[in-house]
């Protein structure tokens, strides 16, 4: 790939959602007949491998969902003389949406779910694993042979939610409960989109960090997320971005001298690899690191991608800025990829950390998930490099063998052009510090479509652990969220309640 195509499609891969402050902890994946150590069960559901043709059926696969019941209060039943019941809900379904990576991470690290919600609403709450990603392979090893992922689509992720969910509800005895659908990142895009697609399976939806407008006809720019990133770096100090650009200018320079230059450039940076024909593998280095960066912001240590100390952006300025010329890059690059020292003696310019499901991202990211992310270098601290689509077609055919339909997602969920008035009962949360922003739903429709911005919060920092050194306005969003929670929960508790003769 050319240098171009390199910076416009890092952002792109950027897109690696995570949910919690532990992604680097090791974690156990069981299969069907192992035991269970953790707060939660793990069941596995013969899914539909192709809902939307009666030619495949009845083929199934094998998905993965977790339950937790700890605080769940099951449904109450009143007897009446005439043999009939009253089933009335006492705790709804929480259902986590999953998204691109294994479902024990998201379960591990969604800590306002799984510690308050569950006990704020004696609330039953399901993990389910998305097709293609952790132990959910419809084809086991064979999965990502281009012949079998014809059937890797958000659509199809949903139809398996949606199959799902009334099952969970026969299981456990809850056919009279409320659901809750809840994700973060690209599972709130999933969380958004069961509401807006099957609103009688769910009622409400709270959907974090969710860039469901960062597509093609829906009128945000391709230089948003970039501009979003350099305002976050902004904030820590005015100077920052423009040391960055400065930088990014100098490296491109070097490698315009051809080998002395990257040679010097191998000398500065130590790379694990010598920079031999270019200085792409570190430009899309850079820029991945400062974006990751960004993403995860957060006021606390955490162990994300990468190990991080409290407030990253602001420790990566001031290594920046503490010395002169391309060494204060090197430092700066550094808080991010090296605070604990796990890069050793080099840096890896070319492989990112793979505990997210980086491969299944790629390929959803060239078939409907097309999310421009380009730079100009002048409301952002970046090189200028356009999203170029014809590019990156190019890259999905010779990786995958498939061409990008970039206006399928806001066609197919009907929400082109922004409108959002015809749905309802969603939550739409985004932290101004997050990149992802830039493609979220920031304004409020009515009364049931409600946007909560959280001043100095990065990525879906509200469906992290509650902790200390939180901002007061994540607090408060979570307390909006619970409120409106609550309020709905109501109104579906009630509307649901069901009598029936056994």
């Amino acid at each position: 790939l050319s240098l171009r195509t390199m910076v416009t499609l890092s952002p792109l891969l950027v897109l690696l959602f995570v949910c919690g402050n532990a992604l680097r902890l090791p974690h156990k994946t069981r299969g069907p007949s192992d035991g269970d150590a953790e707060p939660y069960k793990t069941y596995w559901y013969d899914q539909t491998l192709d809902h939307f043709n009666f030619n495949t059926q009845p083929a199934t696969y094998k998905q993965r969902y977790l339950v937790m019941d700890t605080f769940w209060k099951a449904p109450s039943r009143d007897m009446h003389g005439d043999g009939s019941v009253t089933e009335t809900c006492n705790g709804p379904i929480i259902f986590y949406t999953g998204n691109e990576g294994d479902i024990t991470l998201f379960y591990n690290n969604t800590n306002f779910v799984t510690e308050v919600l569950s006990q704020e609403f004696h609330a039953l709450i399901v993990f389910a694993e998305h097709r293609y990603y952790g132990l959910s392979m419809p084809f086991g090893s064979q999965s990502f042979k281009r012949a079998n992922l014809g059937y890797f689509t958000s659509e199809q992720a949903l139809a398996d939610y949606a199959e799902l969910i009334p099952y969970i509800k026969g299981k456990w005895g809850a056919t009279s409960c409320p659901v809750i659908s809840v994700g973060g990142s690209y599972g709130g895009m999933l969380a958004s989109w069961m509401r807006m697609k099957y609103p009688s399976t769910i009622d409400m939806a709270l959907a974090a960090s969710a860039p469901i407008l960062q597509f093609y006809g829906t009128g945000v720019s391709q230089y948003a997320f970039n501009e979003v990133v350099t305002q976050t770096y902004a904030k820590a100090d005015a100077n920052c971005p423009k040391q960055v650009y400065q930088g990014l200018k100098t490296i491109a320079s070097y490698a315009a001298e051809g080998p002395i230059g990257l040679s010097n450039l191998t000398k500065t940076f130590k790379p694990c690899s010598a920079l031999a024909k270019d200085a792409s593998d570190l430009i899309a280095w850079v820029i991945n690191g400062l974006t990751y960066q960004a993403m995860v912001d957060y006021p606390y240590p955490a162990d994300f991608l990468e190990p991080l100390p409290a407030w990253p952006v602001t420790k990566s300025c001031q290594a920046l800025l503490a010395k002169s010329g391309l060494e204060g890059l090197v430092d700066m690059m550094a808080v991010y990829f090296n605070s604990s020292g796990q890069a050793g003696s080099c840096f890896n310019m070319t492989k990112y950390d793979d505990t997210i499901g980086d491969v299944g991202w790629d390929y959803q990211a060239c078939t409907e998930m097309v999310m421009p992310v380009g730079s100009n270098g002048v409301t952002d601290m970046f090189l200028p490099a356009p999203f170029d689509l014809a590019s990156f077609s190019s890259y999905c055919q010779a990786t995958w063998g498939v061409t990008p339909r970039p206006s399928w997602v806001p066609t197919y969920y009907g929400y082109g052009g922004r409108n959002l008035s015809e749905s309802s009962y969603i939550i739409f949360s985004n932290g101004n510090l997050d990149p992802w922003s830039s493609g979220g739903v920031t304004t409020s429709y009515g009364d049931t479509i409600v946007a909560i911005i959280i001043e100095n919060g990065a990525h879906h920092l509200d469906l992290r652990a509650p902790n200390s050194a939180d901002p007061a306005s994540v607090t408060q969003a979570r307390q909006q969220e619970i409120d409106l929670l609550t309020k709905w929960l109501k109104q579906a508790t009630a509307k649901r309640i069901r009598t029936y003769t056994p």
